[in-house]
């Protein structure tokens, strides 16, 4: 039997499909991507001849090269200046990414913090918020919630909301995907 190679794009395929395992013959390749896209997307790579698939055996999952742990300090994150000219007057906006693709995440992460005010958003991503201290106010047309210290705040993708505080909030998000602020 030929040898076959299987790409991201490949394994992108499977996961569409809603294939959960790709068996690899005996002399078939996957790239390093091929790997990460798999681990990151649930399709579990086993290679079945050499394992000894078929003979009662159970084929040994590959693991991809995980990138290392990450802990990130938050009190010695420098948080900067973000969306100049969007906050309303006297509103400061500050954030940080601190978890990027550089990580070889397919999430992202980081701080942000708002003193008394708003600033309008629309997210074209998915975002999980979860406050530290203070309260954060999120509106959406007709919707509010408010989150106060250890709440957590979904938000889906689409939403056009307000981001807002009658003091100060500040609060940590998760963004999928981690390129977040690339997307229009």
């Amino acid at each position: 039997m030929p040898r076959q190679l299987f790409t991201a794009e490949d394994i992108r395929r499977l996961a569409r499909e809603r294939s959960e395992t790709l068996v690899l013959g005996q002399g078939d390749i996957i790239t390093p991507e091929a790997t990460d896209v798999a681990y990151a997307l649930g399709v579990k790579v086993i290679r079945g001849a050499e394992s000894g698939l078929g003979s009662g055996k159970e084929a040994p999952i590959m693991i991809p090269s995980l990138p290392p742990l990450k802990v990130i300090r938050g009190g010695g994150v420098a948080l900067e200046s973000f969306g100049e000219g969007l906050a309303a007057p006297g509103t400061n906006v500050r954030l940080k990414d601190v978890v990027t693709a550089d990580d070889k995440s397919p999430m992202a992460a980081g701080y942000m913090t708002l003193d008394k005010g708003e600033f309008p958003w629309t997210l074209t991503y998915d975002e999980v918020d979860v406050v530290l201290e203070g309260e954060l106010v999120i509106t959406r047309g007709r919707d509010q919630v408010r989150g106060l210290a250890g709440d957590v705040i979904f938000i889906p993708k689409g939403s056009s909301i307000t981001f807002g505080t009658p003091s100060h909030a500040r609060f940590v998000y998760v963004a999928f995907p981690v390129n977040w602020s690339e997307l229009k």
